[in-house]
């Protein structure tokens, strides 16, 4: 059997990251040190999806420039641009060409997950004949806040948002969360249109509806999608206090680069995670739950905590629950209106 290919949706427009997302697109902010995407580029070669497309929109420049070919990562990256912003359905059309037959794996560029990707292929490769879809998903406290997936005790999915077709279930139909992940077939892409489309409304609920199978494949373990700024930073605290929740990582979630530089004055309160690159002055207290990247400086006599430092930025003066960009602290945490960019305060 051929092995499957990936693609990773990396073009969205970071709206709901509010100020920060016009900084940076939601692939590219750093996680634990990392860029978000770099975290399903690691699940994918994993699991031997060392071919991976990659679609690029918003702020796709910096995007390629930072990934380059894939050779570091270990994986082929080629990029699909958006000239005009697609949409998930979209985006699997226009790459179409760049595909080789047959299934494909795709996974939204946003997601940090405890998942085998090879469990989910597999899967897809032993359900049942003339399935079109694979879907991971996940329980949820609250499935209906993310238009819920209805699923049987065979896996089967059953209902769309809201929508059901005319099978017949085994035993209740269970609402769950689409995780983002999902392997599909051609003939499921041969029902999106030219141009703009939604690969949930315009290609699944229709094939749902003509009495097609999709199957699932539910995960229980860690799972973030840093869509909003309070979840980007909980995302950063969560993996710097349990970094065992995800052991396929891009590398290590905690602790201090043997090649960050820092002053033998400056004070580290764990759990933090400091980068290769990134440099502590003196004098400096960085702590607890203090995340930051290659390349960015935490000041002489700053005191940082419960924040995030990017590439490029220097942390000054007293920070708790922010976001550390180049010329702007975004207060994810204790602003009311968290919309809105402070600037940067003076040492």
């Amino acid at each position: 059997m051929a092995v499957m290919q990936a693609m990773i949706l990396a073009a969205g427009r970071s709206t709901r990251l509010g100020a920060i997302g016009l900084a940076l697109p939601k692939p590219l902010l750093p996680v634990c040190g990392y860029p978000a995407i770099t975290f399903a580029i690691e699940l994918c070669r994993r699991a031997g999806l060392c071919d991976i497309i990659v679609n690029l929109h918003h702020h796709g420049d910096k995007v390629g420039q930072t990934l380059g070919d894939g050779s570091r990562f270990g994986v082929r990256l080629r990029y699909s641009v958006e000239e005009e912003l697609l949409g998930t359905g979209g985006a699997l059309w226009k790459a179409r060409y760049m595909f080789e037959p047959g299934p494909i794996l795709v996974i939204n560029g946003k997601v940090a997950a405890d998942i085998d990707l090879g469990r989910v292929m597999e899967a897809h490769r032993n359900a049942a004949p003339r399935t079109l879809a694979t879907m991971v998903v996940r329980a949820d406290p609250n499935p209906e806040l993310w238009a819920p997936i209805g699923v049987d005790t065979t896996g089967a999915v059953f209902s769309i948002r809201g929508k059901r077709g005319d099978r017949t279930a085994l035993g209740s139909i269970l609402p769950r969360m689409f995780a983002g992940i999902h392997v599909v077939e051609p003939a499921l892409l041969d029902r999106l249109p030219e141009g703009v489309s939604d690969v949930i409304g315009d290609a699944y609920i229709p094939a749902l509806l003509d009495g097609h199978r999709i199957g699932s494949l539910s995960m229980a373990g860690y799972f973030a999608e840093h869509s909003t700024p309070e979840r980007y930073l909980a995302g950063n605290f969560e993996l710097m206090q349990n970094p065992g929740i995800l052991p396929q990582a891009p590398g290590p979630l905690v602790g201090v680069d043997p090649s960050a530089q820092i002053d033998a004055s400056a004070r580290i309160l764990p759990p933090v995670r400091i980068a290769a690159g990134a440099v502590i002055e003196a004098g400096a207290v960085v702590g607890p739950l203090v995340v930051v990247s290659g390349g960015g400086r935490v000041a002489a006599g700053a005191e940082i905590a419960r924040s995030v430092v990017w590439p490029g930025a220097t942390a000054t003066g007293k920070q708790v629950g922010a976001v550390i960009g180049p010329g702007f602290v975004y207060l994810a945490e204790t602003t009311p209106d968290p919309q809105l960019l402070a600037p940067e305060s003076a040492p």
